[in-house]
């Protein structure tokens, strides 16, 4: 782990005590001025030197209300505070005090206190290493000799102070990282054994899908028992069933990464319409029985966006309903959602006539592991909700009279309040955006923007680049210079990021006489460039604007008959992945696992390789190996091999670019998203 590895670690572990910290400090420094100035005199004291020490600390106290700028800079803040206002700032009070046995037992406080707070050994090691020789050097340079008072004993005190609190804190720090070990292998557990059984039943209600007729045939031969009308609800049955099972892996993985960080993570936060999300629930959660359907009715006067997770939303919606539907024996019951603004922000009501809440258990009805005495209820859901709600910049609460109703109200930030503002600036430094165009005003512009925002540039020539360039770095959006580049490589960059949630910009320049002719797919992201502010506001706004790929379904046959090879141990998505390709016009074999499919490679050839990860005998990985380094297979070190794969988290999917994987599907994948990667590295 690098130094700045163990920097970010420090400090996001110590985040949530900054403010008492701060406050700490930056009442603390002057106070004590007071005290060995005044009601224990000391020899030497220094006000401007503690003044600059609160000031450090200030920041701390303070960090929610400090510039979005010096967020870029908060972790390094952390360090240099810590190191000056600690062991530096009473090391050299100490020398100055000819190590008086107060100031001997300050810096020995001082050294326990910067262990509490940054616990990594390290950065200890080298913080105080360099805090007491810059104020020894000081002191020699104020007082001569520092060597006043002191004795070579103190050293063996202080360095058993050191070790001995670097001892237990590590201890410490290792029990709590083994509990969150076990937490997260425990919840990572439960995921892929429901995973399993969500994969198989994906598989087999595509093929399903794929195999049931879209009309009866009119042939006789064939004695169909069931009709048109059956036909087409069993078709919208299995769809509506492939959504449910969509959203159930996107929960899971969302609730795995909140189990893992203890926080929701914004960095999947776009702008959403409220009304979709909410019909959207509606219309896939999962009622026990039609009619339940009927006793929810939703109002809105006006749609407004939200800045958020469409799937979290979704998530918070389906526990208000659990919860509600919980009485829906009580006479009258329904459940009315309703949506509208106030002031600056949109407020969601959840209101169902049920049993009601007693007043004395509102007060915990958020709070973790609280139950209201219903079976099978861990008490997770409501605090989950907080928590979704709360990374939202928002607010939840409950209102609530006994036997009557129950009111959950949701209020949501606007999306051009200064908090959005805020978040969105937080998240710009995690994003990455690709130029294409010249070396003009253009660029400038947008490299002082990736200044401001700390966000990742790339600049490419148009006339010199490669379209599969996007394959290798996950962009999200590219800034086209339209006077730069030709339509060919326009087009060939619409089709190839038309099915991905890579963002477009088209930039026009203003003062520019050449008239500019696109046809309407380009028309909603052309973009005319006049000033540096406009640019900004532009890209700020695509970059979160919400993108649903398009999903291009292959039905033509492929002239080439290309041939795919399936190498996955999972029977059930064998053939539901080969059933896809073969009715797609490829020609399809398999293997179950790395072995079979080395075997068959030194027989035969194929134009694409879409291999499982973790497998039985022989891994995904093993063979991909394989294929790239060992000359036996030197006809195939060129063929595109897709990895399948249960979870793709970037430090994984760095391991399989570097062995040689190209491109990534995560398992299981809908027939559309199977198609289109194949069809993109099949296609001439």
């Amino acid at each position: 782990m690098s130094i700045k590895q163990r920097i970010t670690s420090a400090y996001r572990y110590i985040e949530p005590n900054l403010f008492f910290i701060g406050l700490f400090g930056f009442l603390g420094f002057p106070a004590y001025y007071l005290i060995w100035a005044y009601v224990f005199p000391q020899p030497y004291e220094n006000l401007p030197l503690r003044l600059v020490c609160a000031a450090l600390f200030l920041p701390f106290a303070i960090k929610n209300h400090m510039p979005s700028l010096f967020s870029r800079y908060k972790e390094k803040h952390f360090v240099f505070t810590i190191c000056f206002c600690l062991p530096f700032f009473f090391c050299y009070m100490m020398i100055r005090n000819e190590w008086s046995v107060e100031w001997i037992m300050s810096f020995m406080a001082a050294i326990f206190l910067s262990i509490i707070i940054i616990y990594d050994w390290l950065i200890i090691l080298i913080c105080t290493t360099i805090a007491a020789c810059s104020a020894a050097l000081l002191g020699y340079l104020s007082m001569g000799n520092i060597g006043i008072g002191f004795h070579y004993s103190y050293l063996i005190v202080f360095s058993f102070s050191y070790f001995t609190g670097i001892c237990f804190n590590y201890r410490n720090r290792i029990e709590i990282e083994s509990k969150q070990l076990f937490s997260r292998s425990f919840s990572s557990g439960i995921a892929h054994e429901m995973r399993n059984p969500l994969g198989a039943l994906y598989a087999s209600q595509e093929v399903l899908l794929e195999l049931l007729p879209e009309t009866l045939t009119n042939d006789p031969q064939q004695h169909r028992l069931i009709s048109n009308a059956e036909i087409h609800k069993l078709r919208n049955i299995i769809q509506d069933n492939i959504s449910i099972i969509n959203n159930g892996h996107n929960t899971i993985n969302l609730l795995l990464n909140s189990i893992d960080s203890q926080k929701i993570s914004p960095h999947s936060f776009q702008y959403l319409s409220i009304n979709d999300v909410i019909i959207d629930a509606l219309n896939v959660y999962g009622y026990q029985q039609k009619s339940d359907r009927q006793l929810v009715s939703f109002q809105i006067n006006k749609d407004n966006l939200f800045f958020g997770n469409d799937i979290l939303l979704r998530y918070v919606i389906f526990n208000l309903l659990k919860n509600s539907f919980y009485y829906k024996d009580k006479l009258n019951f329904k459940i009315v959602i309703s949506v509208y603004s106030k002031k600056n922000e949109t407020i969601i009501s959840v209101k169902d006539y049920g049993k009601g809440i007693p007043l004395t258990a509102i007060k915990n009805i958020f709070t973790e592991y609280y139950t209201s005495g219903k079976k099978n209820n861990s008490g997770l859901g409501l605090s989950f909700c907080k928590k979704v709600i709360t990374a939202f910049a928002g607010n939840i609460e409950c209102y609530s009279t006994e036997d009557i109703s129950t009111t959950f109200i949701i209020r949501l930030p606007s999306v051009t309040s200064s908090i959005v503002e805020k978040m969105k600036y937080d998240l710009m430094c995690h994003k990455k955006i690709l130029f294409l165009g010249r070396q003009n005003q253009l660029l400038t512009d947008i490299s002082h923007l990736a200044f401001f925002y700390n966000f990742t540039l790339y600049y490419k020539q148009a006339s010199t680049y490669d379209i599969t360039d996007i394959n290798a770095i996950d962009y999200d959006c590219i800034v086209i210079d339209m006077h730069s580049i030709q339509n060919e490589l326009l087009m060939k960059l619409y089709n190839h990021i038309t099915t991905t949630t890579i963002k477009m910009i088209l930039i026009h320049h203003l003062n520019d006489t050449k008239e500019i002719v696109l046809s309407k797919i380009y028309q909603p992201y052309l973009f005319t460039y006049d000033h540096i502010d406009e640019l900004q506001k532009k890209l700020s706004t695509q970059i979160f604007t919400h993108k649903t790929p398009v999903n291009d379904v292959f039905k033509t046959v492929n002239i080439t008959k290309a041939k795919i090879m399936l190498v996955d141990d999972n029977i059930s998505l064998r053939l539901y992945s080969g059933i896809l390709l073969k009715n797609a016009g490829y020609d399809v074999v398999e293997a179950d696992n790395g072995r079979t499919a080395l075997s068959y490679l030194q027989e035969s050839t194929v134009d694409l390789i879409l291999m499982d990860s973790q497998m039985p005998i022989m891994s995904g990985i093993d063979a991909t190996k394989e294929i790239r380094t060992n000359l036996q297979y030197s006809a195939h070190q060129d063929v595109p091999i897709i990895c399948y794969s249960g979870s793709l988290d970037e430090e994984h999917r760095n391991h399989l670019i570097n062995i040689g994987i190209t491109d990534f599907l995560l398992k299981p994948s809908s027939k559309t998203t199977l198609l289109n990667i194949v069809h993109k590295w099949l296609k001439v």
